[in-house]
């Protein structure tokens, strides 16, 4: 089990609107390191721009992942699904920074069952949480990063517009 690490980021909202105060969306990785954010929640009337949230990466003993995602804060409509997922890079000042979404190399299955999705749903409280577990190792050897996306999750993958990112530890 890793030892607990914290670690603060900043909030980007746009060129256009400037630098804003440090939201809290936190991130736990494999065992158990920490760090708060978000790096960046891109547009004026972003909903994360206040949010906090919690990730955990957990690597089981037999080989296997399991991600949990906890948010609260959300500006938005009670109902409303977002897309979430690991993407390949650490966060930048942009959604792009942070890349295509991770892929296992040795998964099989669907494309769901390749990559980390966790889409979650908004409560009238302005939470959410997601999970994802999957039959292999996320490989943290190089940063990755959880970005949370405008829409629910297609069957291509795609989710919409990149509103949050959160760095993982990336510390074995």
């Amino acid at each position: 089990m890793k030892h607990l690490t914290t670690r603060r980021l900043a909030v980007v909202v746009t060129a256009t609107v400037g630098l804003s105060g440090a939201a809290g969306i936190a991130f736990a990785a494999g065992g158990s390191a920490r760090s708060s954010g978000p790096e960046y929640a891109s547009g004026v009337d972003n909903p994360f721009a206040d949010a906090s949230a919690v990730v955990h990466v957990v690597h089981t003993g037999n080989g296997r992942t399991h991600v949990t995602l906890h948010v609260w804060g959300v500006d938005a409509q009670p109902g409303r699904v977002f897309g979430a997922h690991v993407h390949q890079l650490p966060c930048g000042t942009s959604g792009a920074d942070a890349g295509p979404h991770y892929a296992h190399g040795g998964a099989t299955g669907s494309l769901e069952q390749r990559e980390v999705w966790l889409d979650f749903a908004v409560n009238v409280a302005g939470v959410g949480h997601a999970e994802a577990k999957r039959p292999w190792s996320l490989d943290e050897s190089s940063p990755r990063s959880v970005v949370i996306h405008a829409d629910p999750t297609n069957e291509a993958g795609g989710a919409g517009t990149r509103l949050a990112c959160i760095d993982l530890d990336g510390q074995p």
